[in-house]
This record gives C-alpha cells, sequence and structure tokens, in this order.
C-alpha cells in the first residue's frame, strides 16, 4: 500500500462516526496518539473507491469473539479453582489494541481461538482486556497476539508472566500458580538495621555446579550453611528478573515480574532460596531495576502496536527527548498510572510471593532525574513505594543505590571504596593519610554529613569490583596472596565493619577473592581451604561487629568518636559505643604502616581493664603473622591512656567486658551437665538445637533451673534434649 493511501487509511480511521470508536479516538488523544499530517483529499477518495469508508468502518469495528471480560481479580495469567470452574483468568493492559488474543498449548497456538473482552469503567473502555480461559491451566504455555492498527499482529510476552520459557520474542509464557510454592515454617523477622552484615551475591557465578552453565537458586543453598557460619545475616542478590542470555549482571531485565528460569531455576527456585535462607536466620534483600528496563528481548517496547512517536517505546515508556532515554536503557513512563501500578505491584509481588525481606534499589537517582531534566512523577512513586512497604510490611528493608530520604533506610556510600582503597594501596606507608581514614569512619563520603546506619559502607561491591581489580590485587598486582596484600586488605576490612554505617561485602571478599568479578567466571570455593585463616578472620570479625558473643555491643551501637589520629606513625584509635550504655564501649587500635608498636600510648575513654577480642595480627589468620599484641591492657589516668602492642598492617579490638568463662560439658549415658565458674554466676546461659550461626537460634536456658555450689553454677539435661548447643552470655 502506498504511503498515500496508508495515511488516507489512518485519516478514515481517526474520522469513523460510530459511538465506539469515538470512545477510542478520546483514549488515543489522551495518551497522546501521534498523528500525521492530514492526507490530499484525492488519497482520500482514491482509497475510499478501494474500501467504502461505511464497510471500513463496519469491518474495523465488528467486534471480536470473546469470552467478555473477566470479574476475578488479577493481573497477566491467574490460575483459579473455584464452584465456578477451574482455569486461567487472563488480564493485560493494552489500550491501543483493536483486539488480544491468547494463543496456547490449550488452541494450538490460535491467534483468533480466545480473545479477550474489553474492560468497561463507567461504560467506558479503560484500555484493559480479561477473559477466563476454562480449558487452560498450570505449566500450559502461552503468549498474547495483539492485533492494532498499522500491524499484521504482534506476539507479545505477558509483561506479568511470573514464568518465562526464557526472554524474546521466540520463546513463550508460561502459566505459573504463585500461591502452590509450600511455605510452611517460613516465619523470619529481618534482622534490625544496627544487627545486619549484608553478603552481595551474583547467582550465576556464586556455586557454578557444571562447567559452561551458570550457578542456580538451589546451588546457591548447598552454600548457606557456609554464609551463615560465616556471621552474614542478609545476603543481598543481584537483580534475577529474566534477561537475555545464560550470563549478566541482571541490570537488563526484560521480563520484571519473572524470575529468571532459563539460568537460574524460575520462581520455585527463588523461592526455595529464600526459605533456605530463612531457615538459617538469613535475611534476602532483593536488587531491583525499575529506572530503565531492557534494551535487549524487551517485548513492553511498543507493546500495543502503538509506538508514540519521537524516540518510541509505546505505552511503557518516555516518548520525549527529554525523559526517554538512560544509558542503559528506555526509562518506564511514570506519568501513567498504569505504569506506575505496574512498578508498585512488582514491589508487592516480591514481597507477597516470594518473602524477600527487602530491596536494594538500583540507582533511583535515575528514576527521579533526566540529566538536568527533574522527573517528580518518579519522585511520588518512589516515597509512595517506600512508604507502603513501612506500613504495610513492618521491618523489610529498602536501600538505595543513590538517594538518600524517599523513605529509603539507608544508602549505598558509592564513594566510600574511591576514598579508602587509595588508602590501602598506596605502595609507600608514609603516603596513607590517616586523615582520609577518619573521615571515612565518621562522615558519609558522598553525601556529606554524619555517618550513621543511613549508609551502606563497603569496599568492594559488582560494580567496584566489576569495573576494576579486588582489593588484594590493586595492593599487589603481582602477588594479590602476598602478606601485605593480606594484611591490608584485612585492615580495611576492620575498617568498614566497625565504622558508622551498615557493613557490606562482595561474594569471595572473605575468601581473598583475586580475580576481577565477570558474571561467566565461578568463584573458586577452593579458597576457602587456601586461605582459611582469613575466611576465619572475617568469621570473627563480623562476630565481632554483631557482638556475637555480648563482648563488643559497641559495634552496634549509634555513635563513634576519632581518639586519636598519628599521622607520622600511621595509627588510628577510634571508639564505638551505644548511646545509653555504659561499660559497652568498644576501642579500635589500627596500626597503617609495616612497622609493630610496643608500648604505643593509646587513648581510653575510660580508666581499667581493657580485653583483646580481636588481633588481626593471630597466628589463626595466617601462620606468617606475627602474633604481636598482648590479651588485655590497663588505662590509668585522668585522661585514661594505656600502653598497646601491636603487629604490622594489623587492628585491635578492645572492649571492658572480660573474656567468657570456658563452658564444661560432661556427658554420662542418660544425663549432660553444663557448668561455668562461680564468679560468673551472673551469665546466662543460651541453646539452640542445630547450630547455623544465627544468633536468631538461641533461646535462653531459665534460670531457675541452674544449681549452684560453692565453685560451678551447673545444669543438668534431660536425656530427649541432650543433642544441643550452648553458649555463656553476658547479661
Amino acid at each position: 500500500m502506498s504511503k498515500q493511501l496508508t495515511k488516507a487509511f489512518s485519516y478514515l480511521v481517526q474520522n469513523c462516526t460510530t459511538q465506539r470508536y469515538r470512545e477510542r479516538r478520546v483514549r488515543a488523544r489522551d495518551l497522546q496518539d501521534p498523528v500525521g499530517r492530514v492526507p490530499s483529499r484525492g488519497a482520500i477518495a482514491n482509497f475510499r473507491k478501494q474500501a467504502p469508508a461505511a464497510l471500513f468502518c463496519a469491518a474495523l469495528l465488528a467486534p471480536a469473539p470473546s469470552q467478555g471480560q473477566s470479574s476475578r481479580a488479577g493481573w497477566g495469567s491467574t490460575p483459579y479453582h473455584d464452584a465456578s470452574g477451574t482455569g486461567v483468568t487472563f488480564r493485560v493492559w493494552a489500550p491501543n489494541a483493536t483486539a488480544v488474543h491468547v494463543p496456547g498449548d490449550f488452541n494450538s497456538y490460535s491467534t483468533t481461538a480466545f480473545a479477550l473482552g474489553k474492560e468497561l469503567t463507567n461504560g467506558v473502555f479503560d484500555g484493559v482486556w480479561s477473559a477466563d480461559m476454562p480449558g487452560s491451566w498450570v505449566n500450559h504455555q502461552y503468549k498474547y497476539f495483539i492485533n492494532s492498527f498499522g500491524t499484521n499482529g504482534l506476539w507479545k510476552h505477558d509483561p506479568r508472566a511470573r514464568k518465562v520459557v526464557t526472554s524474546g520474542s521466540g520463546d513463550n509464557d508460561v502459566i505459573y500458580d504463585p500461591t502452590a510454592f509450600n511455605w510452611a515454617g517460613d516465619n523470619f523477622p529481618a534482622p534490625a538495621l544496627e544487627d545486619l552484615v549484608i553478603y552481595e551475591m551474583h547467582i550465576g557465578s556464586f556455586n557454578v555446579i557444571f562447567s559452561g552453565f551458570p550457578s542456580s537458586f538451589v546451588y546457591a543453598t548447598n552454600k548457606l550453611d557456609y554464609l551463615a557460619g560465616l556471621g552474614v545475616n542478609a545476603i543481598e542478590v543481584m537483580p534475577i528478573a529474566e534477561f537475555p542470555g545464560k550470563y549478566g549482571w541482571g541490570y537488563n531485565p526484560a521480563d520484571p515480574f519473572a524470575a529468571d528460569n532459563y539460568a537460574y531455576g524460575g520462581p520455585d527456585g527463588f523461592k526455595t532460596l529464600v526459605k533456605a535462607c530463612h531457615a538459617h536466620g538469613i535475611a534476602v534483600l532483593l536488587d531491583v531495576v525499575h529506572n530503565h528496563w531492557g534494551p535487549g528481548d524487551l517485548d513492553l517496547s511498543d507493546f500495543d502496536g502503538w509506538d508514540g512517536g519521537a524516540n518510541g517505546g509505546g505505552i511503557y515508556f518516555y516518548q520525549d527527548t527529554n525523559h526517554c532515554c538512560t544509558p542503559w536503557g528506555p526509562r518506564p513512563n511514570y506519568s501513567r498510572q498504569p505504569v506506575r501500578d505496574y512498578i508498585q505491584d512488582n514491589f508487592t509481588m516480591w514481597l507477597n510471593e516470594y518473602h524477600v525481606d527487602g530491596f536494594r534499589w538500583d540507582t533511583p537517582g535515575a528514576m527521579m532525574n533526566s540529566d538536568t531534566t527533574y522527573i517528580p512523577e518518579a519522585t511520588t512513586l518512589i516515597s509512595n513505594i517506600t512508604w507502603l512497604i513501612h506500613s504495610n510490611y513492618p521491618g523489610k528493608i529498602d536501600i538505595s543505590e543513590d538517594v538518600m530520604g524517599n523513605g529509603f533506610d539507608s544508602t549505598w556510600d558509592t564513594v566510600y571504596p574511591y576514598a579508602v582503597q587509595p588508602v590501602l594501596t598506596n605502595s609507600l606507608d608514609a603516603n596513607r593519610d590517616m586523615t582520609v581514614i577518619a573521615n571515612a569512619l565518621t562522615t558519609n563520603q558522598r553525601f556529606g554529613g554524619s555517618a550513621s546506619l543511613n549508609r551502606v559502607a563497603f569496599l568492594e561491591s559488582h560494580d567496584v569490583v566489576g569495573h576494576g581489580p579486588r582489593t588484594p590485587t590493586a595492593i599487589d598486582p603481582v602477588k594479590p596472596d602476598s602478606y601485605r596484600a593480606r594484611k591490608l586488605s584485612t585492615l580495611g576490612a576492620v575498617v568498614a565493619l566497625t565504622g558508622m554505617g551498615v557493613p557490606m561485602l562482595f561474594q569471595g571478599e572473605e575468601m581473598l577473592e583475586t580475580n576481577e568479578f565477570n558474571a561467566n567466571v565461578p568463584m573458586d570455593w577452593t579458597k576457602t581451604n587456601a586461605y582459611s585463616g582469613v575466611v576465619q578472620f572475617y568469621r570473627d570479625l563480623i562476630h565481632q561487629r554483631r557482638n556475637y558473643y555480648g563482648d563488643s555491643l559497641g559495634l552496634k551501637g549509634d555513635q563513634c568518636a576519632i581518639l586519636q589520629v598519628d599521622n607520622s606513625n600511621k595509627l588510628l584509635t577510634w571508639r564505638r559505643w551505644k548511646t545509653g550504655t555504659s561499660g559497652q564501649d568498644v576501642v579500635i587500635v589500627a596500626n597503617f604502616s609495616g612497622s609493630g608498636r610496643t608500648n604505643y600510648t593509646v587513648p581510653f575513654p575510660s580508666a581499667g581493664t581493657w580485653y583483646v577480642h580481636l588481633n588481626s595480627d593471630s597466628i589463626y589468620y595466617g601462620s606468617d603473622y606475627g602474633n604481636i599484641g598482648v590479651s588485655s591492657v590497663t588505662a590509668t589516668g585522668f585522661n585514661p591512656t594505656a600502653p598497646v602492642t601491636i603487629g604490622p598492617y594489623s587492628a585491635e579490638i578492645f572492649s571492658q567486658v572480660s573474656f567468657p568463662p570456658q563452658l564444661t560439658i560432661a556427658r554420662t549415658n542418660t544425663t549432660v551437665t553444663v557448668s561455668w565458674p562461680i564468679p560468673y554466676a551472673a551469665w546466662m546461659l543460651d541453646s539452640t538445637a542445630s547450630f547455623t550461626g544465627s544468633s536468631n537460634t538461641w533461646t535462653q536456658v531459665a534460670p531457675s533451673q541452674y544449681h549452684t555450689n560453692a565453685s560451678t553454677v551447673s545444669l543438668t539435661v534431660s536425656p530427649a534434649s541432650a543433642s544441643a548447643f550452648y553458649r555463656l552470655r553476658r547479661p
């Protein structure tokens, strides 16, 4: 058909006089449907000769056979089984479509057999199509076939499909029952921010079992004992929405509602991981992307055949140049209510159906700003969603990559690693600037102001080590497992985990991973053996951060102060404490020099005995370490000080909580007796049936069960509960 005839066709379409099409024209105008220049009268006359207008309009507006709109709830494909029967409800937003059909396994992929009906609000089509399909059910594959002006019909993925075979136009969606998974026993409270230690995880590379294939959700569960033992209590999972191919970081979502099936194992796989994490005392924070979608395999683009003109993209995206585009893909159109609903429903889906414990929002700043153009509707959307989460899902966590406020609990301090790492990597001790570290401990490096739990502090993340070297490699590119690389990288970890903020590790950081992060390069789990001392150090450091043994409460506190900056000797001392507590302060002394110090005078906040609860120079962490230091020091004087001995590139963590007493466990044929010295009679005994490394599993043994004599406190355990783990905890 010539261009002139095509324009004539469009003109006649716009001027059909039936009431139904007048309604259609209103919707098109509301959506700013572009209209080309009016064609010439001659072209219109020529077209009318070939297709009389009345007949054309009648044919155009004749309703396609359909089942009628559904009265059942649910978007996408929603299985139902009720008194009226069994089947699936299909519902989709496609305001510019002239008809929507659902081809699938249930009708031999006919593009005409099953049509959806228009949904009407007060008698007016609201852009939504739906119908109930009695002959379809779970695991049937399907797709939408959308008729619209100027197309020959479009095969499209369901924008709200929970499961797809794979992304892209060549494969199908899969009907999935979101209520079928067995969540029995899953009742996990997310940890408080002050107790949070995050481990960022990339599913595809985390635990590869078969060469040439990525890891999966289920494979990741095999390493949860390890993570729980390490002491982390949250994993931050890089984006898992279906993306093109087997390998990728996930920041190019093609199907935002579908947990990746092609590479990772689909929705049931992710639910299995979440439930298993909860059983191990580990929260799951999901990285979500709504500043752009795609760009590859993006069926949302021009979804119902209308591109919107200008930069295109159709109903889900901005068209104008000031809003449309990001460096990574097209920006969703937050000014349209159905798009805002789509994004909000995505969050509630992950919460309701997958039991996730919160989110890390990828670059919400790119939702709110397009170069120099501010997007107020995005700001409103973000605030509404964070408010909804905190109101309806108490305890859930919202972390932003680059925006403070707007209801976010915390925000990545993305400048932090680039401030701290150069101090660690400097080849000359003399050039290490202690004021930089002191500032990083107490000040938000990106946004300024005092640091607090409103920032996430880290040395490594997917961005840092996906676009640059791992910390040990940056310290010593020739031999990244050298003494110097190990000591300085772990010294950096002490700064990150004992300063102000929520600490985060990137996968492999704790086992001295030296390879730059790549989605198709598996983690090398043999390093947990090769560098077992480093792993042990991270385990002990995380336990200190979380006050695991009751001797380091100050590290969970809301206060931090620098006690001493010695730029000549390259030593730094800082204090952590919690407002309203006494006797729980923690003091950290860090030596950034390659020379150890003996009887170095260090200020302490109070006089008395200060016990060393972690010494990074311990031979437990490296056979070539010096084990330099003492187990305790005594601070004296009006402004108390104490002589500290510390090894090269080392840190020591002090508190005034004495070392826990030794538990004695004696077992006979019928009973188990647990006892400890009488000077610690006030201490509490906790027990757990299975040790997963999570403090959430511990239960206090009632003091009424204790027995005391002149030398010991003891507890006799009946045979039924003889298999248990015990710990002593200072009250």
